[in-house]
């Protein structure tokens, strides 16, 4: 990405975003607070803002529109309320390690981005490549919201846009208020920015929630590099942010935000209109941007009502309106934004089993019994980093708390979606990673209560054992037993019977002498839990994953090359004639202009039970298309809704595909009339698909490229 070009894409979300939303979020919390707290949280409020603003400049066509969020600071600064609760805000130092140690922590992302930047290059000078599959969805998406708004799927006009496309209006916004093109958005800035927006919010939240500097870096390390743990000796790496994910990393300040804004109402320390305005902004925000947001905060709340109502009834109708607020607002983007589609999601643990890590590893359960295991291991290794957030109902502070019982809550359910939901993608897993500030934010204020209740010392000497405890519920298992293999159950189960052997072992290392022996002994099995899954993570950071750790020692990282030239007839091949040619209608045509393509599928065949995840021509026209793939729409869902069989289901409208199909192979006037009344306007003719020598006299040729025709209907 040219640096000129990463450079304004930062100041405009300085400007358009970080600015307005510091603000409103400066305007509402206490009094006294971070200024890097007021970055990271004015980025969630601010990130919706820009979101607002782009959804009405792509349907309006205006794109001065896409910069009026400053509109929303100018508003701030002028209205005397408002600038009176600015000036009176205070902001507090934090320790001069705080923000290097938290900056520090997002560098472990690089490996993550080092492969992603491998498998989605920007650019190449001849042939085809095999490029990362959801990448021109994404891609798609950020043009349809860039030029036309969230009306329809780029790549097939007859369905209504049902799908979590904030994140893609974010990714339009930036690049309409910029000029940087599309794809550098996407592809290279927000994978850059993210990591460190992620970090510093789920940081900051932690000192706001615990009032302790150092829990900030202790949750963002357990957000980043926590793991999830399991005891059988291979790494299952997982973390707030994936770069294929746009809508992933984008939704974590929202839902940490949103967090951080139901605690501080029930504390009474944040205004009551203003905190609620800044609570259903901050909903609205993240059930846009991703679906896996909201189900975990309704969960949450709906555990802290209960518990309210058996510990501390006074909070009652305080959480209960808040439920009702958070609720509406779901209830309210099922509807509106996803269009009352699941998106394939479904009940079945089952197929969720099927694709767990550790089906993977040893292959798919086949009795009831170790679909169970498979399930309760992947429940348990998501929730691990929680581990600490458990300890808080033991306290009669933590039982009275709503906050503790809404992160816990939303970290199980988390846990849970994983163990009870199939997805044709696996995205049930989303809720495990949408789960982790929620986790790691229970566990800095299960430590912060630890240290109090235990003192530093004590404290001091439950972590000291829990390091090599930590090592041995990690690495002991795979060396007694030696390495996992496919169908190696008995392997499997001996592993988890010496892990858990080690948890015990850790607390019974204080059982005696001491009154406070229970309370070191719990202490020191849950920072076990938290050790092992740190140490497995870094492990399998310098390490490729998917090995046993003593095989790893043996082997080296090898260095990512570009990606090798194919055929262009290989599966998910692009070519570069292909991009170059769509790039041309982008530059030669009107937004609103409708294209029509040949091509359908991931492998050039007869659109038939084909793999129809193919986008590169809405990707790179940024226009609308008759009809290219259908798979990610709500019909191919409905239509195929177990397992991988909605990517290969058949268009369900066969007339318009044989007419379109039809006129590019054997044009005639009749099906070039009736694709005039349906609008076409440029006809992407791809080399690889049966065509004619000519579409001439129906369309005229504009332009040629390596493998790609391009005509239009003129006249």
């Amino acid at each position: 990405m040219p640096l000129p070009h990463a450079l304004v894409a930062t100041l405009v979300v300085l400007v358009t975003q970080v600015l307005p939303g510091a603000l409103a979020w400066r305007a509402v919390r206490p009094r006294h607070g971070w200024l890097l707290e007021d970055l990271a949280m004015g980025f969630a409020v601010g990130s919706i803002f820009a979101i607002g603003a782009q959804v009405v400049a792509g349907l309006t066509a205006q794109r001065w529109i896409a910069f009026s969020p400053v509109a929303v600071a100018v508003v701030l600064v002028l209205v005397p309320g408002t600038r009176n609760r600015l000036r009176t805000a205070r902001t507090r130092p934090l320790p001069w390690w705080w923000a290097s140690s938290v900056a520090l922590i997002s560098l472990v992302t690089l490996p993550q981005l080092r492969s992603y930047f491998h498998a989605v290059p920007l650019s190449w000078q001849s042939g085809s490549r095999v490029v990362d599959v959801d990448a021109y969805l994404h891609l798609a998406l950020a043009g349809q919201l860039a030029h036309r708004g969230p009306t329809t799927f780029p790549w097939v006009q007859s369905e209504s846009l049902a799908y979590h496309w904030f994140s893609h209006a974010w990714v339009a916004q930036v690049s309409v208020a910029s000029g940087v093109p599309l794809d550098e958005v996407l592809f290279r800035f927000m994978a850059v920015l993210m990591p460190i927006v992620v970090v510093f919010a789920i940081a900051t939240a932690a000192v706001r929630l615990t009032g302790r500097a150092w829990t900030g870096p202790v949750a963002g390390l357990l957000a980043f590099a926590g793991g999830d743990l399991n005891l059988l000796g291979r790494v299952s790496i997982g973390s707030p942010v994936a770069p294929l994910s746009p809508s992933l990393g984008l939704a974590i300040p929202m839902v940490v935000a949103a967090a951080v804004v139901l605690a501080l109402r029930w504390n009474k320390s944040m205004s009551g209109a203003g905190g609620l305005l800044l609570l259903v902004v901050l909903c609205l925000g993240a059930s846009g941007t991703k679906g896996s947001t909201l189900p975990l905060l309704v969960a949450g709340l709906g555990l802290a009502l209960a518990a309210m109502l058996v510990f501390n009834r006074s909070r009652v109708m305080s959480v209960a309106g808040d439920l009702a607020v958070v609720a509406g607002c779901l209830i309210f983007a099922l509807i509106v934004v996803y269009h009352g589609s699941g998106a394939g999601l479904h009940f079945s643990p089952s197929d969720a089993a099927d694709q767990t890590p550790v089906a993977g590893w040893l292959g798919a359960p086949d009795t009831t019994f170790r679909i169970a295991l498979v399930l309760a291991i992947a429940a348990a290794g998501v929730l691990a980093r929680g581990a600490a957030g458990f300890v808080l109902p033991f306290a009669r502070t933590g039982r009275l708390s709503p906050t503790s019982w809404l992160l816990i809550g939303g970290g199980v359910a988390g846990a849970v979606a994983v163990a009870a939901f199939g997805h044709p993608g696996r995205s049930q897993w989303y809720f495990a990673r949408t789960a982790i500030p929620l986790l790691v934010l229970g566990s800095a204020m299960g430590l912060a209560a630890m240290v109090s209740v235990l003192g530093p010392r004590r404290f001091a000497r439950a972590l000291i054992v829990s390091v090599p405890a930590g090592v041995a519920l990690v690495w002991l298992g795979p060396a007694v037993v030696g390495p996992l293999r496919s169908g190696g159950w008995t392997v499997a189960e001996s592993m988890i019977a010496i892990g858990l052997v080690v948890l015990a072992a850790a607390g019974a290392v204080w059982t005696s002498g001491r009154v406070n022996r229970l309370r070191l002994a719990g202490a020191a099995m849950v920072l076990t839990v938290l050790a092992g899954g740190v140490l497995s993570s870094v492990w399998g950071i310098l390490f490729p994953p998917g090995q046993t750790p003593i095989s790893q020692i043996t082997q080296s990282t090898s260095s990512a090359k570009p990606l090798p030239a194919v055929p262009v007839t290989r599966h998910l091949a692009t070519s570069r004639g292909q991009i170059d040619a769509a790039r041309w209608i982008r530059d030669h045509s009107d937004v609103h202009d409708l294209v029509m393509t040949n091509r359908h599928c991931t492998t050039p065949m007869e659109p038939v039970h084909c793999d129809s995840r193919r986008w590169t021509v809405a990707a790179f026209t940024e226009r609308q298309v008759l009809v290219e793939g259908w798979t990610a729409t709500p019909m191919s869902a409905k239509l195929g809704p177990k397992g991988r069989d909605s990517i290969t289901i058949n268009y369900w409208k066969p007339d318009l595909l044989r007419l379109n199909d039809g006129f590019i192979a054997n044009p005639t006037e009749s099906a070039a009339q009736e694709l005039r009344r349906l609008g076409v306007r440029w006809i992407f003719v791809d080399h690889t698909r049966p065509y004619a020598p000519t579409l001439e006299p129906y369309a005229t040729l504009r332009h040629q490229t390596p493998g790609v025709d391009v005509y239009e209907f003129t006249g």
